[in-house]
């Protein structure tokens, strides 16, 4: 007696998803920061934070003191922004970008502008709070695979909110505008240092 054996017809190979896969792998890989890199955005994250609590130490009585310290954070600001773009999805990294740029462009605005007021330096100060702020959230809500990225919106969040009650009060003291640009420092630095560190334990 014979027995017939049924051979199992083999499922398809789904090419499509093992590239999908491949494409995703290699997207991961390329967004973690090297080592360099990684110590070098902490460092930099480091140096914000200690800039910042100098900046709120300091009672200056001139807006051109002020004026500087703004400058000098609102570049500062950008530029950790743009190394943190390369960390975002591909597809809302020009939103970095974005914020990165502004940022800069603020703070040279803060420098070159003839005879700038202090309601000048706080609008420039408030917008600036508020675009950093909402490219933080956008940022963080994407990353979410990410450790830590909920320090990333928390930040943002801050941000926003100072940067939206500086809207509503412009032209405060200049002792409330150098607390407002040092709080400013320290959320950067420390988001920079948290980004940098959990850009390497991406699930």
């Amino acid at each position: 007696m014979s027995v017939s054996s049924r051979s199992t017809p083999a499922e398809p190979f789904d090419e499509s998803s093992t590239d999908g896969r491949a494409a995703a792998a290699v997207e991961s890989r390329e967004a973690r920061p090297s080592r360099p890199a990684q110590f070098a955005m902490v460092l930099l994250g480091l140096l914000t934070v200690f800039y910042g609590l100098f900046v709120m130490s300091l009672r200056p009585a001139a807006l051109a003191t002020v004026t500087v310290f703004a400058g000098v954070a609102f570049i500062i600001g950008g530029i950790t922004q743009l190394g943190q773009a390369g960390a975002v999805d591909r597809s809302w990294r020009w939103l970095a970008y974005l914020g990165g740029l502004i940022g800069i462009a603020a703070g040279v605005a803060a420098f070159v502008w003839p005879s700038i007021t202090l309601i000048v330096l706080a609008i420039v100060t408030a917008w600036a709070l508020v675009g950093s702020g909402a490219v933080r959230i956008v940022g963080a809500v994407i990353g979410r695979d990410r450790d830590l990225w909920w320090l990333g919106l928390l930040a943002g969040v801050v941000e926003l909110l100072l940067g939206l009650w500086a809207i509503g009060s412009p032209g405060r003291e200049l002792l409330l505008m150098v607390n407002l640009i040092g709080i400013y420092l320290v959320i950067v630095g420390v988001d920079t240092m948290v980004s940098a560190l959990a850009g390497r334990s991406t699930r």
